[in-house]
């Protein structure tokens, strides 16, 4: 689950003429992609997650709208025997609307759609509101579960604060920090022990390579806890990402 569940943002593409010197009026449609393989799928600070036995190759679609209407589709590989299956695949469809106040804030409102391909049962599909507040490099971005599934309860909130800075070489240092609110009860899980925790911290690198589209990354995971006050394992994921 990605969400990798990041903050989505406008794309504005512009030009400058070489014989003109004019700007070029933005394009008012643009479609992007991704794809990248990764050591792991970390669900959320999740590191103890049937998802996290292999490797796992992830991509996805954007389309992006002038007006800041945005909608895609992201998709990842699961562990295998994950959910009594052999392939099973997580799928985010999303869809919302990303403005911004002045130069510097930016902001976003949308919605997520989870389906698990391949997979027994229904339970763990469902709907998720996103809210999000970009300032410059920071971002905070606060996700709700709007129904009972598998792997939540309807009102189980996920905070997660990014921040990423610049370092010679084209090196990012990236950083995030995940928190969770829980609903005590739901139809699939019960009696939660905790109400709010401390989910994962993470610090890690990443740099294109050359002029090749291909991003690579090392990510440390500085695991939380669950909702009954588990304690997840630290870990490190190794990722290649190539966006086009």
């Amino acid at each position: 689950m990605k969400l990798t569940l990041k903050v989505l943002s406008l794309a504005l593409l512009g030009a400058v003429s070489s014989f003109t010197f004019a700007e070029e009026p933005a394009a008012e449609h643009t479609v992007s992609g991704n794809i990248s393989v990764l050591s792991s799928y970390v669900l959320r600070g999740n590191t103890t997650a049937v998802e996290n036995t292999g490797a796992t190759l992830q991509g996805g679609l954007d389309y992006n709208h002038a007006s800041g209407f945005y909608a895609g589709w992201w998709t990842s590989t699961l562990g295998t025997d994950s959910y009594g299956t052999t392939n099973p695949m997580e799928n985010n469809f999303y869809l919302g609307y990303g403005g911004s106040i002045n130069e510097d804030v930016g902001f976003t409102v949308g919605t997520t759609y989870y389906y698990y391909y391949d997979v027994d049962t229904s339970i763990y599909d469902g709907f998720e509101l996103l809210l999000g507040l970009d300032y410059k490099d920071v971002s905070l971005t606060a996700q709700t579960l709007l129904e009972d599934t598998g792997w939540g309860n309807a009102g189980d909130t996920y905070l997660k604060g990014t921040y990423s800075y610049a370092l010679p070489k084209d090196f990012s240092l990236d950083t995030a920090l995940g928190l969770y609110i829980y609903e005590e009860s739901g139809k699939y899980i019960e009696d939660s022990s905790e109400s709010f925790g401390f989910r994962h911290f993470d610090i890690g690198l990443s740099k294109p390579l050359a002029d090749t589209g291909v991003t690579a990354s090392m990510n440390y995971i500085f695991g939380g806890y669950d909702r009954d006050d588990n304690k997840f394992k630290n870990k490190v994921v190794f990722g290649l990402g190539y966006s086009f």
